[in-house]
């Protein structure tokens, strides 16, 4: 008999009993922000089933374990199960650092003032980029204007552009 469950961080887990084990099949799509592993949750403990790879359009991870070692590891009967990003895939260039040494103006400074972005070499300056969520404060306020909005990391971000004197650029 087979039982699907949503796994929490996305995804679905389908569990179906073979005699003695347990054939685990989990799916999720592929967002592309890195590697995600599967865990499964019983009765008092969590079971690493393992990670998924990628498959078609997907990410997939299919395995037989048998019940005599989730029962060892207090986890069964399997009662939900949970995808964690295990391992984030950065953009090429991408690398997470402090703003407010690389801004010139001290408006912008003051500004970025304890900020951590991700912040990438551009040409002949960098780019800067921001969660963006309409139920925060804006960071950058005094150059909302210049962002340009797109996905990075799987999360849509306010994106900058700077010169490499630190001064922000209109883009296209």
């Amino acid at each position: 008999m087979a039982e699907t469950v949503e796994l929490a961080g996305g995804g679905r887990l389908c569990l179906t009993e073979d005699g003695a084990f347990v054939r685990c099949e989990a799916t999720r799509p592929n967002d592309g922000r890195g590697i995600y592993k599967v865990w499964l949750q019983g009765r008092g403990n969590d079971f690493l089933l393992g990670t998924l790879i990628p498959e078609g359009d997907g990410l997939r991870l299919c395995r037989r374990v048998s019940r005599d070692s989730l029962e060892r590891a207090d986890c069964w009967p399997v009662k939900s199960g949970r995808c964690v990003l295990a391992l984030s895939f950065l953009r090429k260039g991408w690398v997470r650092e402090a703003v407010e040494p690389r801004m010139s103006d001290s408006i912008l400074r003051r500004a970025a003032r304890g900020l951590s972005a991700l912040v990438r070499e551009d040409g002949d300056g960098f780019a800067i980029a921001l969660p963006f969520d309409t139920a925060r404060p804006f960071a950058l306020a005094p150059v909302f204007c210049f962002a340009r909005m797109e996905r990075v990391e799987g999360r849509l971000c306010a994106v900058f552009r700077f010169d490499a004197q630190g001064r922000p650029q209109m883009q296209d």
